[in-house]
């Protein structure tokens, strides 16, 4: 009988932001988790939000009205918009994340056709796991069936022009870089340097999105990478074409812990 007036009793629901304050709480507790996902660039109604929101590298945080959001921040560049998103792969590197870089073109008529440095404008790569003896990639990607068959090549550092599946039919080129010299504890100063690609009018991304490299980079150092690109303005106009100069990515060492 006790039973049957319990169950007859209505149980009020305590509301906490879907699964995302539940991440949060996690974190406080001393959980070892990534909440950004989860959160979808906002956190509301947190007292502490500031102490245990986290957001994407391209979001700043901010706080209004006692409730967090992560705001994507102003590009401050003219043609394009620098990106990089933190990639999750199985038994990567013990302390080093891989990130990806991408560039975001304001324009969609737009392409881009190289990246390079030149001495009043160098191109700076920070230090980036590879492979022993070079066993992956500089340029182009990694193609899966090397992946299949040599499975740690996936956690190796490259650069390219949209291409990731390891440029097959040689679409992009590197001069003046000498990749021999890139390695967890070197990075590379190009002053006469470039990635291309060999058909400046090719519009190889489906969408203002340009894949410009993977880097997998120690946690317990803060990185920076500096490029210029060049591309054309519209395609469809061979003449025209622009140049953005010094596009910088900070990649900000990570806390022990996080």
């Amino acid at each position: 009988m006790l039973f049957y007036f319990l169950s007859l009793i209505t149980i009020p629901f305590i509301y906490s932001q879907n699964t995302c304050d539940n991440c949060i709480n996690s974190i406080k507790i001393g959980q070892i988790i990534n909440c950004d996902d989860i959160c979808d660039n906002q956190v509301t109604h947190l007292d502490d939000c500031l102490d245990y929101t986290r957001c994407l590298y391209d979001y700043d945080l901010h706080k209004e009205n006692d409730e967090c959001r992560c705001q994507k921040t102003e590009c401050g560049y003219d043609h394009v918009c620098p990106n990089i998103e933190e990639l999750h792969f199985t038994n990567n590197i013990d302390g080093y994340t891989i990130y990806e870089i991408s560039l975001e073109l304001k324009n969609p008529n737009s392409n881009l056709y190289a990246i390079y440095g030149e001495p009043l404008n160098l191109m700076i790569l920070p230090p980036a796991y590879q492979l022993e003896n070079h066993r992956g990639a500089d340029i182009g990607g990694i193609n899966p069936l090397l992946i299949q068959y040599v499975p740690e090549t996936q956690y190796d550092s490259w650069l390219t022009i949209q291409l990731t599946d390891g440029n097959v039919i040689g679409q992009v080129d590197a001069i003046g870089i000498d990749f021999s010299s890139w390695g967890p504890n070197s990075g590379l100063v190009i002053d006469n340097g470039a990635i291309f690609l060999d058909d400046p009018l090719l519009q190889l991304s489906d969408s203002n999105k340009y894949v410009i490299g993977h880097l997998n980079l120690k946690d317990s150092e803060d990185h920076q990478m500096i490029i210029n690109v060049n591309g054309k303005i519209d395609v469809n106009n061979p003449l025209s074409h622009y140049r953005e100069n010094n596009i910088i990515f900070n990649f900000i060492k990570k806390e022990i812990g996080h």
